[in-house]
């Protein structure tokens, strides 16, 4: 008798177990479909940190589960994509989407908008090029002290309406630092053409005020020639000096500093040579010098090629 009464105590215990095993493992599946079906909610509304939260909670309810672990590295990659495109970092950017529009059995939604966003960056990135180019062909120009011509070249850059978006902050910033050195060096050209008019027409032996006024507007009209119209407004509407944006590496030959001895032989290298001296800012004769001695050339002859 009490072996019978061991038996059924014993098939009641086992099914307990068995229907409490059964519960909880039904009650964990519908968690876990629960969570895959938020985290997929969640994607489609483009709410990045709640979808890998739902994905998190998936893996807690089916341990090393392959469709969740799937969902959630391919959210974060995806995340990593779009932090690289705000950090204007495009090729790493282009390296994240890639993988997440390749990515087997993962979210169709992400392969999609990775799909779209690697167009996006593969045009951003031939923009990048483009604009890099232009900007480098009128920073030379801005060393050859054609500051006018430097300032038609970025009007290339400013007038396209793609390069003020912010995928381009880092060249526009540098774009706009370049025209404002431009505008100095236009400055100072007109300043010193002026003193230098002024200074040719001071009054002689003899001279009356009506020539030493009509000397001084002959001689303006010669050296205002040297500008264009554009190039003389950008000038006068500048407010600012030309040292301002000039850097101790600008200043310097060599590693060592310009002295004002070298700047004053240097000028009369120049107007021998045919230059006009008198119309350069001190900095304008640095990188006189500068570009002389990248070139791999004597003042005289950089002075005949690109200052006459």
């Amino acid at each position: 008798m009490k072996k019978w009464v061991w038996v059924v105590a014993t098939i009641v215990v086992a099914l307990l177990i068995g229907g409490y095993a059964y519960s909880n493992h039904h009650a964990t599946a519908k968690e876990y479909q629960a969570a895959m079906t938020n985290g997929r909610t969640a994607l489609k509304n483009k709410d990045y940190t709640q979808a890998e939260s739902y994905f998190q909670n998936a893996l807690k309810r089916r341990l090393n589960d392959e469709t969740a672990q799937t969902y959630l590295t391919q959210t974060q990659r995806f995340v990593s994509g779009e932090n690289a495109m705000d950090a204007r970092k495009f090729g790493h950017a282009q390296a994240r989407y890639q993988t997440v529009k390749t990515t087997k059995s993962g979210s169709t939604v992400l392969v999609n908008r990775a799909t779209k966003r690697l167009k996006q960056v593969k045009v951003i990135r031939a923009n990048v090029t483009q604009f890099k180019q232009i900007l480098s062909r009128a920073q030379d120009q801005n060393q050859a002290l054609n500051y006018g011509t430097s300032n038609t070249t970025l009007d290339e850059l400013f007038n396209n309406s793609k390069f003020q978006q912010v995928y381009y902050k880092n060249l526009y910033t540098q774009a706009l630092a370049l025209r404002k050195a431009n505008n100095a060096g236009q400055t100072s050209v007109v300043t010193n053409s002026s003193s230098a008019a002024t200074t040719s027409t001071s009054p002689t032996t003899g001279a009356g005020t009506s020539s030493s006024n009509s000397g001084t507007t002959s001689n303006s009209s010669s050296n205002g020639a040297s500008l264009t119209s554009s190039e003389s407004a950008a000038a006068q509407n500048y407010q600012g000096s030309n040292e301002y944006t000039v850097t101790k590496k600008q200043k310097e030959l060599n590693g060592k500093v310009i002295t004002a001895g070298q700047i004053s032989s240097a000028r009369q290298t120049i107007s021998a040579a045919g230059g006009q001296a008198d119309a350069m800012s001190d900095q304008d004769v640095r990188v006189a010098l500068q570009q002389a001695n990248k070139k791999g050339v004597s003042l005289t002859k950089y002075t005949q090629q690109y200052l006459k």
